[in-house]
Formats: structure tokens, C-alpha cells, sequence
């Protein structure tokens, strides 16, 4: 099925990038890229300085653990920037078939990390249940998760819509790892009310 301009191109597309309805174009693609990297970046960035801060604070190693997971995507995004910028250039006399391969490269590194925070992550938790520490429970703790929740929800909604639109692996990947950042800082979440109402510790 044909994708149409309407179902597919989103508002930030509309607005930043030039003539984005030709997709067959690689400039735009590479723009297309570009723009969901940018988004990535700022708003991985922003959500690690936000929640690294609380969590210290508040002395919630889930937090500041989320907080790093946040990290490693905005670092995850300047991947997939350097990969789009690279896949839009022309065949030469190593590459006969042009760098579009490097987009499956970079979803592949992507991939890694993901994997490295998440072994990382399970580490910390592991000791700080086996010595644990009382946390300082807030509103603004809840307040930052749930925005946090929120960005991560429109994030994959923002590059599914994209990938599907330029037809890209690498922001389809971007895009789950958005959802399973979800899942990952809504059972943060859960696990800090649960303390709060019960008095056991279930940070980590």
C-alpha cells in the first residue's frame, strides 16, 4: 500500500524538513533521520539530568539507574545520526553499492548498548538489595516518572510513525527501545509507590 503524506508525515516533519513528502529523495531521508536523531538526543538528555539529580537526592538507585538508561539512548541517537548521515553518501570505489548497509550496522550497535545498560542496571540492583538503603520519598519523584513515561510513549509513537515513512530499521529499533523504556520506568514507578505504601524496600 501506498504510504500517503497524511497517515505518515508527522508535525515535526512538516515543519523542519523541505519537500519531506519525496521519501525516494536521500537528502530527506538523511533529514528525516537527522531530526529523529536530534529529538532523541535532547530529550534523553534532558530526562538524564532531570532524574540523575532526583535520584541522588532521593538516594533511589532505580532512578539514577533509569537515568543512565536515558543516557545511553541519547548516546544511541548520535549512532543512528552519524549512520544516517553516512547512508545518504554516494557509491564510491570501497563502497560500489553505496553505504546504506551502515543503517543495519548501527541498529546492530544499538542493539549492544541496549544490552550493556541493561546488564549494568541489573548489577546495581543486585547490590543494592543486598544492601539497601532507605529512600526519600517526594512528589516530585512521581512527577518526573510519569513525564518521563509520557516523552518515552510520544518518542516511540514519534520515530514508528517516522521509520514507517522512510522505511528504516534503525528507527523502528529506536522506536522499540523507546516502548521497552516505558515498561522499564513504569515498574520504577510502581516499585517506589509500593514502597511508599507498604515500608518494603523494592528499589533496586
Amino acid at each position: 500500500m501506498k504510504k500517503t503524506e497524511k497517515a505518515n508525515a508527522g508535525f515535526l516533519v512538516k515543519v523542519f524538513i523541505k519537500n519531506h513528502d519525496n521519501i525516494n529523495d536521500g537528502n530527506v531521508r538523511e533529514k528525516c533521520g537527522s531530526l529523529s536523531s536530534y529529538v532523541g538526543i535532547a530529550t534523553n538528555f534532558i530526562l538524564f539530568v532531570t532524574k540523575i539529580i532526583v535520584g541522588t537526592l532521593a538516594g533511589s538507585v532505580a532512578i539514577a539507574g533509569d537515568a543512565f538508561n536515558n543516557l545511553s539512548d541519547a548516546g544511541s541517537s548520535i549512532i543512528s545520526l552519524f549512520s544516517f548521515k553516512m547512508s545518504t553518501k554516494p557509491a564510491d570505489k570501497n563502497h560500489p553499492f553505496g553505504h546504506a548497509r551502515i543503517e543495519y550496522i548501527s541498529s546492530s550497535l544499538v542493539a549492544v548498548v541496549i544490552l550493556f545498560i541493561g546488564f549494568e542496571l541489573l548489577k546495581s540492583s543486585i547490590e543494592k538489595i543486598l544492601n539497601p538503603i532507605a529512600i526519600t520519598f517526594s512528589a516530585i519523584m512521581v512527577i518526573v516518572l510519569v513525564v518521563s513515561i509520557i516523552l518515552k510513549l510520544w518518542l516511540y509513537y514519534f520515530n514508528k510513525r517516522l521509520g514507517a515513512y522512510i522505511d528504516s530499521i534503525l528507527m523502528e529499533a529506536t522506536a522499540a527501545d523507546s516502548l521497552s523504556d516505558v515498561l522499564a520506568t513504569s515498574a520504577v514507578l510502581l516499585s517506589i509507590i509500593i514502597s511508599y505504601f507498604t515500608g518494603v524496600n523494592l528499589d533496586g
